[in-house]
């Protein structure tokens, strides 16, 4: 079993903050992770990945920890408590905030929508306001849904920040790693890198020749930053097709991981499962691992 994590938040963060997703606190992580390390053996992902590849799945007791997205506030929370504790974790790190101080498009919808900047927003000529927690997962859902049925998300919400800048403390906050602490994670023997494209696209939406340049040149700025390899591949969104699983391949990944796998390759290395958590009910997370439930 590998656990998927996004946003951690501080433990001291309002109990009425809104997220486009659950708000799991670090308390609460901490907590999870305590459990997890009790029942079940966490190794790090080369150590899953090998044992998948000789033996064709992986043991019931046997788990890898990984982050998506990797905010920076999350790392400065998760980072010293993985440390301390011996627990193996790799982070699936974007790098396109690394030559441009902007967020990831759909990393600027949920900050614009949730942070309460602005009191509405004007989308297709029509007004979402953003007064209620309703209001704004509503508004941040129809512009999800617009980016997704674009061609080209990140252009949309490119576009669209013209119109709603967000302020540089709202930018920081969900800013990606940064190069220092890649350069932290490649010095750590507990800590690994992963690709996760540069830019975070659809996947299924751009072409094999625009995929590679997305993968292959995100791989490059991870290693030149972390000065290790980087072996492992998580699709974005869990969004992939037969070209992304090529491009993966070809850009020198050793495999590549989906939320729920299509099946799309004979080649299970590359379509190994992840078990996504996002919400702070130790129920749902003993739920969760035991396969209980998987949404």
């Amino acid at each position: 079993m590998i656990l998927l994590y996004h946003m951690v938040f501080p433990d001291a963060t309002p109990s009425d903050t809104w997220n486009a997703g659950l708000v799991l606190r670090f308390k609460d992580f901490k907590r999870q992770i305590k459990w997890l390390k009790r029942f079940y053996h966490i190794v790090s992902l080369d150590e899953y990945v090998n044992h998948f590849q000789t033996v064709g799945k992986p043991k019931a007791r046997l788990a890898a920890l990984t982050f998506d997205d990797c905010y920076s506030r999350t790392f400065q929370l998760v980072s010293p408590f993985l440390n301390d504790n011996e627990i193996p974790a790799t982070f699936f790190a974007n790098t396109l905030h690394l030559e441009q101080n902007s967020l990831l498009w759909f990393v600027y919808f949920n900050a614009l929508c949730f942070e309460k900047v602005y009191p509405e927003l004007s989308i297709e000529g029509n007004r979402y306001p953003l007064s209620t927690q309703k209001e704004c997962r509503y508004a941040w859902q129809k512009l999800i849904n617009i980016a997704r049925s674009n061609k080209d998300a990140r252009e949309f919400s490119l576009n669209f920040s013209q119109d709603y800048p967000l302020p540089p403390e709202i930018i920081t906050k969900y800013q990606g790693l940064s190069k220092e602490q890649l350069s932290q994670i490649g010095a750590s023997h507990i800590l690994s890198l992963g690709g996760h494209t540069h830019s975070h696209p659809y996947l299924d939406q751009i072409s094999i020749t625009r995929q590679l340049v997305e993968i292959s040149y995100n791989k490059e700025l991870l290693e030149v930053f972390s000065a290790r390899p980087v072996d492992h591949f998580a699709y974005t969104g869990g969004v992939y097709n037969t070209d992304s699983i090529a491009a993966v391949k070809s850009a020198g990944f050793k495999s590549g991981f989906a939320i729920q796998p299509r099946q799309l390759s004979n080649d299970k290395l590359f379509e190994i499962p992840r078990t996504d958590i996002y919400g702070a009910s130790l129920l749902k997370f003993l739920a969760k691992t035991y396969g209980i439930v998987h949404v």
